[in-house]
């Protein structure tokens, strides 16, 4: 790699010093990233500067790809996490070439990679890493919303798209409002973005993880708009300075949605998102949220436990919420006591005990968590395990008798034990109380209406599992249809990995543990990462590896 065609210019002409080249080199060793594009990524380079220097220095054509509409047939030449990895994207395929746009055409490994993956000769081109950027918006996960109708003709079915629909120029801001919640609602969205730019009003859905750009109002009623929303929600609609929460219900087609509410300044006005809280969503069967029978099973052994922790982990947006919910209402709350302190309730439950946390008053989560235990309860649910002074209440209530659900910021289970006693828990508090970690993800599900075997190609297959490859397996994907906008996927299944606390954890847990040492420890005793849970979905033809690759890859790297 000290070969790169580029470095010697570099360090001539463009005040790169050799110590940054080294660790550009090292970066590129550990990851196989193109050498040009982590000259930007380190900052050493603009997008600009580093493409004027190869239009200056070498004798490689350029290429416009934002001016270009790439065919299909010609992405599916390369996987996604290939153009990523490498930062290139294939724009055009006879029966023996691949020609692809590439931030760094003159790496050389990059090329032979790409050959090897592909299977063709490749000759490179050179684009601006800025549009190659947004070339992956526009054609691979976060592609634009298409909506088709079927059309019946002549005995035969035809799909042809039509307009998405507009929000009416002459509407009041209050029937604008009323549009974009019904528009939300059937969409299955689970935010509303609003957005005041310096061009104009920008709209975008949620659904399915992903936002999607749709038509926005006119921007002389965005500030009206603006206004009606903070009036629903119990609002000062005279501050603009700072921002605001609230929360306020709508009736949609005969069923009650609720929304929160959060408005924010900035340097064009006031940007509004609405998180949609649709009940008939979140509360559903535990076996409706995509676990495998043997962990669905250990889960809700786990519940049936008359004591102890357990916690539901992952990132914003993982279904922490939806999990804690669905296994609430599992459990016996007709003769059991069941509390649970959040901030904010997003779902009232019935026969269960709801508190709101209220900073400004002095109610937080320590404070309940206090009184709380004076009530007699026998199930404490706790929105998120923020601070050492919750956690060491909520585990003593673990110890002493209650079972306390709650969820915590980590990527995987193990991972859960570390970032406790990282906040100070004690090892023996943790090891006598914490019973099980649930790690989850969200990934899409394929549209069954537009499900097709395939054949992916055998790099991607060993990024997922090596042990796959070679295999007589099938694979699916979504071809895209009307049922699911064009896209390919249809709702939304989760991954998971449980930790079932044993003897042998708890012991490793006293002895300042890591997680990959407690990761080994708990796959012995039958743990299935997500990364395993995914590929059985994969296999199942639930979802797609490149799901299950951009949900999963973290956490692989991690441990």
């Amino acid at each position: 790699m000290e070969n790169h065609p580029a470095i010697d210019k570099l360090v001539q002409s463009n005040g790169v010093s050799l110590e940054q080249i080294e660790l550009v080199i090292k970066e590129k060793q550990r990851t196989g990233s193109p050498f040009g594009y982590l000259l930007i990524r380190f900052g050493l380079m603009n997008s600009e500067s580093w493409y004027d220097f190869v239009l200056k220095n070498f004798h490689i054509p350029p290429i416009n790809i934002e001016e270009m509409e790439i065919e299909k047939d010609v992405l599916h030449s390369l996987p996604e996490f290939t153009c990523r990895k490498y930062q290139t994207i294939p724009i055009f395929k006879s029966r023996n070439k691949i020609v692809c746009g590439m931030v760094d055409p003159l790496d050389s490994e990059v090329i032979e990679q790409i050959k090897k993956i592909s299977g063709l000769e490749v000759e490179s081109r050179l684009v601006k890493e800025s549009d190659l950027r947004r070339s992956f918006d526009k054609y691979f996960s976060q592609v634009g919303l298409e909506v088709i109708s079927p059309v019946n003709q002549s005995g035969e079915r035809f799909y042809e798209p039509i307009k998405l629909r507009e929000l009416d120029r002459e509407a009041t801001a209050e029937s604008t409002v009323i549009s974009m919640i019904e528009q939300a609602t059937e969409l299955k969205a689970t935010d509303i973005h609003l957005e005041i730019e310096e061009d104009g009003v920008r709209l975008r859905y949620r659904i399915n993880g992903l936002l999607y750009e749709f038509p926005p109002p006119p921007l002389e009623l965005y500030p009206a708009i603006v206004s009606h929303i903070k009036v629903l929600s119990n609002l000062d609609i005279s501050e603009k300075r700072i921002p605001q929460d609230g929360y306020f219900k709508a009736r949609i087609s005969g069923r009650s949605v609720d929304l929160r509410v959060s408005t924010f300044p900035t340097i064009f006005g006031e940007m509004v998102a609405l998180r949609v809280l649709d009940k008939s969503n979140i509360i559903t069967g535990l076996e409706q949220l995509g676990f495998l029978p043997e962990t669905l099973h250990r889960w809700r052994m786990l519940l049936d436990e008359p004591y102890g922790m357990l916690l539901v982990t992952g990132p914003t947006g993982s279904g922490k919420t939806t999990t804690l919910y669905s296994s609430l209402n599992e459990i016996d709350n007709l003769h059991k006591k069941v509390i649970t302190v959040e901030d904010p309730v997003e779902y009232h439950l019935k026969n269960i005990d709801q508190i709101q946390i209220n900073p400004k008053a002095g109610l937080t989560f320590a404070v309940a968590l206090r009184s709380i235990l004076r009530q007699d309860p026998n199930v404490v649910m706790i929105g998120e395990i923020r601070d050492l002074d919750s956690a060491s209440i909520a585990f003593r209530a673990a110890q002493t008798g209650q079972l306390v659900l709650a969820t915590l910021h980590t990527n995987t289970a193990p991972g859960a034990v570390i970032r406790l006693l990282d906040m100070g828990v004690e090892s023996y508090l943790l090891a006598s109380s914490l019973i099980g970690v649930l790690s989850q993800r969200l990934v899409r599900t394929i549209c069954p209406n537009c499900k097709e075997i395939y054949k992916p190609l055998d790099e991607e297959i060993k990024e997922l599992s090596p042990d796959l490859v070679g295999q007589d397996l099938r694979f699916y994907r979504g071809k895209g249809c009307h049922l699911c906008k064009g896209t390919g996927y249809g709702g939304r299944t989760g991954l998971h990995e449980l930790m079932v606390m044993n003897e042998e954890l708890r012991r490793m847990t006293m002895k300042d543990p890591s997680t990959s040492t407690l990761t080994v420890i708990a796959r012995k005793f039958g743990m299935k990462t997500l990364r395993e849970d995914g590929i059985q979905k994969v296999l199942a033809g639930i979802t797609t590896i490149s799901e299950v690759l951009y949900a999963t890859k973290k956490d692989t790297d991690e441990r």
